[in-house]
């Protein structure tokens, strides 16, 4: 595939109607200089040339209307007049592109993603424009915008780098370097005087710092990833992760990256604080080694995940660090059942809790009884008499509805429904297995059971 710089090169659009305003558009994108011919023109084609000064010309097309151009685009809907375009195109060795026609073009316009300096084009050279489309779309969700402010960064530091590194080998080594380092995080941050603070340290030598993302992994299904969270899965040296992140989350992360399940698994002998003190520990150790670590947690890193006890660490023991946010479990459980978690008329209010809870805390049950809201309910499942008994005592109703949802997003999910007077009953006779969030509230009243 050839580029062409189109910026301020003459270009002939040869067509009046929505195929040609199309072309118009992509050539101005480009910058490139336009003329319009066509026998009659749209209204549309009209006021976008207009507004950006295109001249048109009324009338026929004539062989001679090609002479001068880089590029001329026949987008008449007419097979008779675009082959004529094609024949004067070819009689002048001027590159054309016939709509829908590759046979006959010399020139292809490719499926583009456009991130600033940085252009990636995708052809089927004309055998399937849909496909080419299709191709733009997933690339377009693999490619973050911030590579565009990237890459301009690295163009006006070039002639710096050459200059310092005069052998070839040497300045691509330098900047595959640089590309493997945290100065694409300081970049997109906007903070160009700290970037070239470590584009000067590593030019002298000195080692590279890593970055700690603490990112959420969403409810389990790899569609609900975030796309930031994507990223950061897939340029990751090491992954640190909980057992709750299942296979179809890791198989998105970089291939060669070294995955470490950090889960609770009972039996193992280690405490909350010496389990949490064990990843603090690894997390600082690989990022003081120039390591890109992901802590990856399910649902939301910072709802009952321990994220602020990482964070705490992090800033105590001064390793750069950023929170990628995920779709939290309750979310995405509530959006599996089709429930809605706030209503006009029954929840005003929504309360995320958690059943386990620090054994010198107790919730403020009367609080939490209340009718006119939603309680969403983590890792309750061995809790659930208890909960909802005390509910009771504290003043809620027990025929107010309740929903406990299971595996919520992925296989198997299942959702049982009922009220907090019966539903630990329904719950065992169902069998359910954890992970389960609970909802409860009137909203719940709107659960679709599978």
């Amino acid at each position: 595939m050839l580029a062409l710089k189109l910026a301020g090169q003459p270009c002939l659009v040869v067509g009046g109607g929505k195929v040609a305003q199309r072309k118009i558009d992509t050539l101005l994108a480009r910058e490139a200089k336009i003329d319009v011919v066509a026998k009659s023109v749209a209204r549309g084609v009209r006021d976008r040339c207009r507004a950006a000064g295109i001249p048109i010309q009324e009338r026929p097309f004539e062989d001679r209307d090609v002479v001068g151009r880089l590029l001329v685009v026949a987008a008449t809907g007419d097979a008779v007049v675009n082959r004529a375009v094609q024949q004067a195109c070819a009689k002048y060795q001027i590159l054309v592109n016939c709509v829908d026609d590759a046979e006959h073009s010399t020139a292809l316009f490719p499926a583009i993603v456009n991130r600033g300096p940085v252009t990636v084009g995708i052809s089927t050279e004309g055998t399937s424009p849909t496909l080419a489309r299709r191709l733009r779309e997933r690339i377009e969700a693999l490619l973050p915008d911030s590579v565009g402010p990237l890459a301009t960064y690295l163009g006006s530091r070039r002639e710096r780098i050459k200059a310092e590194l005069a052998d070839t080998p040497s300045r691509q080594a330098f900047w595959e370097e640089v590309l493997d380092s945290r100065i694409g995080d300081i970049v997109v941050s906007g903070n160009l005087d700290l970037a070239d603070e470590s584009l000067d340290a590593m030019l002298a030598g000195s080692p590279s710092q890593g970055m700690v993302s603490l990112v959420g992994a969403g409810p389990g299904d790899p569609d609900l990833l975030t796309l930031k969270a994507l990223h950061r899965l897939q340029r990751a040296d090491v992954v640190y992760h909980d057992k709750l992140v299942g296979a179809g989350i890791l198989d998105r992360c970089r291939r060669d990256s070294r995955k470490v399940d950090v889960g609770r698994r009972s039996g193992d002998g280690l405490g909350v604080a010496s389990r949490q003190s064990f990843i603090n520990e690894r997390l600082e150790r690989d990022a003081r080694r120039g390591m890109r670590v992901v802590r990856l947690k399910g649902g939301d890193p910072l709802v009952f995940g321990r994220g602020g006890e990482e964070i705490g660490a992090l800033v105590e023991r001064g390793v750069p660090f950023e929170v990628v946010p995920g779709v939290t479990a309750g979310i995405g459980c509530a959006a599996i059942a089709g429930i809605p978690l706030t209503h006009r008329q029954w929840a005003h209010s929504v309360r995320f809790v958690t059943a386990q809870v620090h054994r010198d805390a107790d919730p403020d049950w009367p609080e939490l009884a209340k009718p006119d809201q939603t309680l969403v309910v983590y890792m309750g499942l061995g809790a659930l008499d208890r909960l909802c008994d005390r509910l009771i005592s504290a003043g809620a109703d027990a025929a107010t509805p309740a929903a406990a949802i299971s595996r919520a997003t992925l296989p198997g999910q299942r959702i049982v429904a009922g009220a907090i007077g019966d539903l630990p009953a329904r719950v065992r006779a169902a069998a359910l297995e954890g992970p389960v969030t609970t909802i409860i509230g009137r909203v719940a009243s709107y659960a679709r059971t599978t």
